[in-house]
């Protein structure tokens, strides 16, 4: 008993029994093992490894849409994009009918699109050797030279995302494409 009045004091020092009355949730994962499995936009861009050109312009190409996707990722956690995922329910849409069903685009979504799971790695041992490959692609012009627009290609087995640089030449350009991939693209078919 005497262990726990000493608790009890200790905590009352940092006035932390008054903040955990006031802010249960938040103080949560301080005492629960476990609670901090959703994915945030941090979470991601802190497990990305980039494989960038050497120099020169490619580099700087790579380096734009790198933090174009920084950027999107960190609208998503904030709110600030909103387009609904489709949501697979088997049944045909008349023409005429919105085609914007679903839940609305979310980090964890992200992540599920990237990798084939929408939350933290649960094991400690995971979480260390996780990473989410970036590659680049600058020959998609080569490969097929009268298309106009080619989307970002993922390999949630590998945890791998290419990016195609020669149709993302500004943030507009990037959010439309990644949009369009990660809608139409959830259900391991390539776009």
């Amino acid at each position: 008993m005497a262990m726990l009045q000493q608790l009890l004091e200790g905590l009352d020092v940092y006035i932390l029994i008054e903040v955990m009355q006031n802010k249960p949730k938040e103080c949560l994962n301080l005492f629960v093992i476990g609670d901090d499995d959703l994915v945030d936009a941090h979470y991601i861009i802190s497990n990305l490894a980039p494989e960038m050109s050497e120099s020169g312009s490619p580099k700087q190409k790579e380096t734009e849409i790198f933090y174009f996707f920084h950027d999107f990722l960190q609208q998503l956690d904030d709110g600030k994009v909103s387009l609904p995922v489709a949501k697979d329910s088997g049944e045909k849409e008349d023409s005429g009918e919105k085609e914007d069903k679903g839940e609305p685009l979310s980090v964890p979504s992200v992540m599920q699109w990237l990798t084939g799971q929408a939350h933290r790695h649960l094991l400690v041992s995971e979480r260390e050797k996780f990473k989410i490959v970036v590659i680049f692609d600058h020959s998609c012009l080569q490969h097929m030279p009268n298309h106009t627009v080619c989307y970002p290609v993922v390999s949630a087995c590998t945890n791998t995302i290419t990016f195609p640089t020669a149709h993302l030449r500004d943030y507009d350009a990037f959010k439309s494409n990644i949009e369009t991939a990660i809608k139409y693209g959830a259900r391991f078919d390539r776009v």
